[in-house]
């Protein structure tokens, strides 16, 4: 399992030979190779680092088909092989720039050597703690459709929370324009300080919700992270750090999912 640098070259992480199967435009060529979002394979052209049939391109609507010869850095095209990795997200660093313009994002924290890396979900700038990252697009589009994976989440607040309290959390409360909002479990970890530490596991990663419902019950929030989403714990990942899931961790978020679509 790597930690923190994968201590490889690009070409490590490329495949066979990429070939469109059809006529497309070129950003969608790179898009579908596993070279980011139509927005990352688009800027990727327009940089000038494609060629085809032996002519720079920059154009990224430029048309190519199955015989199409697609350079990329003067090599051929290939497919991308997927990555999965689990990352320590820091306080004020974004899955987005909108989330927040003057934070750092996500993808500045993962290795620059892997093509294609994105968050799967989204987390605010305020909470903290595991989030998934992948270039594989259908796997993390399975994992954020999906209700059924738990995200586990240490909270410390303002204020011993009493056992009345933590009973009206697993019942479920409604919150004005959010809806109801029920918990799969509360446990207090620790009081200490006029302060509760507690874990609570949700089925939906709904933060949000979270927040407002601690708000509600009048429990500043001095931190929140996320600890855990399915199998996959954050153990003692350093914050701004990253690790490679291992072939089980991938293979148990797969499964949940299709669990879900069935």
């Amino acid at each position: 399992m790597v930690y923190g640098g994968s201590g490889k070259n690009q070409s490590q992480y490329l495949g066979p030979l990429w070939i469109p199967k059809r006529s497309m435009g070129l950003g969608r060529a790179l898009q579908k190779a596993g070279f980011g979002t139509r927005k990352v394979a688009e800027s990727i052209v327009a940089s000038g680092r494609v060629q085809v049939d032996g002519r720079l391109e920059v154009d990224p609507k430029v048309m190519i088909g199955p015989a199409s010869e697609i350079f990329l850095d003067n090599e051929l095209l290939r497919q991308v092989i997927f990555s999965y990795l689990v990352l320590n997200k820091p306080s004020r660093v974004v899955c987005v720039p909108s989330d927040g313009a003057d934070c750092q994002l996500v993808v500045d924290c993962l290795p620059s050597d892997v093509p294609g890396l994105r968050p799967v979900g989204r987390m605010d700038s305020r909470s903290t703690g595991l989030i998934l990252v992948s270039n594989d697009k259908e796997w993390g589009n399975a994992l954020t459709e999906t209700d059924q994976l738990e995200h586990e989440y240490r909270v410390q607040v303002e204020g011993e929370l009493t056992e009345l309290e933590v009973g009206i959390m697993e019942a479920g409360i409604v919150l004005p324009k959010l809806g109801a909002f029920k918990p799969r479990s509360v446990r207090i970890v620790e009081l200490m300080n006029r302060r509760t530490v507690l874990n609570i596991v949700l089925t939906d990663g709904k933060v949000r919700q979270l927040r407002r419902m601690l708000s509600t019950l009048r429990h500043k929030i001095f931190y929140l992270r996320r600890i855990r989403i399915g199998d996959v714990r954050l153990g003692y990942l350093a914050p701004g750090k990253w690790r490679d899931l291992s072939a089980r961790e991938i293979q148990s978020i797969r499964a949940v999912a299709e669990l879900n679509r069935k």
